[in-house]
């Protein structure tokens, strides 16, 4: 099947990126934006005079850049001075598993919307593999300049605001098919293991992801299991030491829990994607598990597969003890974590620790099921 069929969805081709930048280049709410990341005090005095400035430069920046792989070389840099800022420590374990010559969909836990896929994809460049394709959610899409910014850097959309249930099957069968096709190009595939971020620390797959993704393969008449086996299903393993949005995360659990509903502002998503971004994440550590291989055609069994795979490669850090020793109310040196949460409501608070100790629970759990 010809990607043509997918350009409401597909990430950007490279006979398309000089377009797309200079469709950049006179967008003012693009320009805007990077002026008051790189220049906040002259972006609120002489807003013209400094996007003009960015604009000057980002034409000259832009000329160099002719295809996606270009333009992520180009990025690896800013995305490196970046991490350099939020993230203390950067480990990457697990590679080993993995062959170059193979193509993979890796499937990791999701605790934030562009770090996990960014850092994903920063491992595999800095390993001498090929970046992945990234599924994102429309809903991240709100402005013009991210969706375009997005699809460069290799992002499919996966269409969670289709009303009617002919055009939600319709949109699934698409997005499988687009999958299957980007396997099959040897291109790989970076997923979510369920819709959103675990914003509760339950790091569960959703056995409707696998389904989805066995949708192309039962067009041709595979079993589930041949399905799972063309993807190549890597279970990713990522680890924050802080969650720069994890108060946010408290205050929406807490919200539900009271009214029964949360109700985002607008913009939520991206300024959660800037917070993400921009917070302080202590240290991070990313774990590659080897291809799943399992002799079932049962969907919950390959997702429990994943979990115990995630689960099992979690890396837990000081502050996951002391919220698992404050959940079950054991001494612990609270200095740093009081220092962080410190004044916040009891209820916030209550489900941050809940949050942060999860690693150290489903990790235990995984260790005891694989005895």
């Amino acid at each position: 099947m010809s990607s043509q069929a997918f350009d409401d969805i597909r990430a950007y081709h490279d006979h398309e990126v000089n377009e797309v930048l200079a469709s950049l280049l006179e967008d003012s709410e693009f320009l805007q934006f990077v002026a008051q990341h790189q220049f906040p005090y002259l972006s609120r005095f002489l807003p013209r005079w400094t996007q003009k400035k960015i604009q000057a430069g980002l034409t000259q920046h832009f000329k160099r850049i002719d295809s996606i792989q270009t333009w992520q070389n180009q990025l690896a840099p800013h995305v490196e001075k970046l991490m350099a800022k939020t993230i203390d420590d950067f480990k990457v374990t697990g590679l080993e598993h993995l062959e170059k010559d193979k193509t993979y969909v890796f499937m990791s836990n999701h605790r934030d919307i562009a770090m996990d896929p960014m850092l994903v994809n920063f491992a595999l460049l800095k390993a001498g593999f090929s970046t992945s394709k990234v599924a994102i959610g429309d809903n991240l899409l709100g402005r013009q300049f991210v969706a375009k910014l997005m699809r460069l850097n290799k992002s499919f959309v996966v269409k969670r605001s289709v009303a009617g249930r002919r055009e939600k099957l319709q949109a699934v069968q698409d997005l499988s098919d687009y999958i299957h096709l980007c396997i099959k190009s040897q291109q790989h595939v970076w997923i979510a293991q369920k819709e959103g971020r675990a914003k509760d620390g339950l790091d569960f797959t959703d056995t409707a992801v696998l389904k989805m993704l066995h949708m192309a393969g039962r067009k041709l008449g595979w079993e589930f299991k041949q399905s799972m086996e063309f993807l190549n299903i890597v279970p990713v393993s990522i680890s924050y030491e802080w969650d720069p949005c994890d108060m946010d995360k408290a205050k929406e659990l807490v919200t539900m829990s009271k009214v029964g509903r949360y109700e985002k502002s607008h913009d939520e998503d991206f300024r959660s994607i800037v917070k993400g971004l921009q917070g302080e994440k202590g240290s991070v550590v990313l774990h590659f598990s080897q291809p799943i291989r399992l002799d079932s055609n049962v969907a919950e069994h390959w997702s429990d597969e994943v979990d115990a795979s995630i689960h099992a490669n979690y890396h837990l850090f000081e502050n996951n003890h002391h919220a698992m020793a404050l959940l079950q109310k054991a001494p612990t040196n609270l200095l740093k974590w009081n220092k962080r949460f410190k004044g916040i409501d009891a209820d916030v608070n209550e489900k941050i620790v809940q949050y942060y100790a999860q690693p150290v629970i489903l990790k235990d759990k995984a260790a005891s099921h694989a005895k």
